[in-house]
């Protein structure tokens, strides 16, 4: 059966150059002889499904992340039983679009807290399936005239200051982490990328 290497989140705010960053990541690492299993944003795949918390036909924003909360616990399961019949000790790696706590920066402490009861889960378990978490801070925060939707038809933070707190929230919720890394903004995503990889690859030698 497979092995698994590592269980790795790419997170941030809006517009931080995180699909770039995870398909060029992804790359790297198979080139390097890992299996790795994509888990995509969860947000972005029901927004795409027709499930959204804004414009016509819009669900309110605590069933929206009920629905991303289910979906992303659903995928990692589902990632960990298949890990188990890749054959010959392949080692994996889980290379996640955002995990379960970014769920809080949308809802604040108190609703989160009522989002995790209304799934029998606690805040202090959830997180530690993550080996490393690399928080990738939006490009809003520094370049303002950079940010813009059109990368992800699905982003609905439409303006720097609402990318910014997003940001920022999302920070707070990963705080308690016991392995989250900062990648600040930059204009080149290429620095960015290389700096996502050197993480990678120097947690991958301990």
């Amino acid at each position: 059966m497979g092995v698994l290497k590592a269980n790795i989140v790419l997170t941030g705010g809006p517009c931080a150059g995180k699909t770039t960053t995870i398909s060029c990541v992804k790359e790297d690492l198979e080139n390097m002889g890992y299996h790795v299993l994509l888990l995509n944003e969860c947000a972005t795949e029901l927004i795409n499904g027709g499930i959204r918390p804004f414009g016509d036909g819009a669900i309110p924003v605590f069933d929206f992340q009920n629905e991303i909360l289910n979906l992303q616990l659903y995928k990692e399961k589902r990632y960990m039983d298949i890990i188990e019949k890749i054959p010959d000790d392949k080692e994996c790696i889980i290379l996640s679009d955002r995990g379960i706590l970014d769920s809080k920066a949308y809802l604040g402490q108190e609703l989160f807290t009522k989002l995790l009861d209304k799934n029998g889960l606690k805040e202090e378990d959830l997180g530690h399936q993550y080996d490393l978490v690399i928080h990738m801070v939006t490009v809003a925060s520094d370049i303002k005239n950079k940010y813009n939707t059109t990368t992800n038809t699905a982003r609905f933070e439409q303006d720097p200051e609402e990318a910014i707190d997003i940001d920022m929230r999302t920070q707070d919720a990963w705080k308690n982490h016991s392995n989250l890394k900062m990648i600040e903004a930059t204009e080149i995503i290429d620095e960015k990328v290389e700096k996502v990889k050197d993480l990678i690859h120097d947690f991958l030698k301990n």
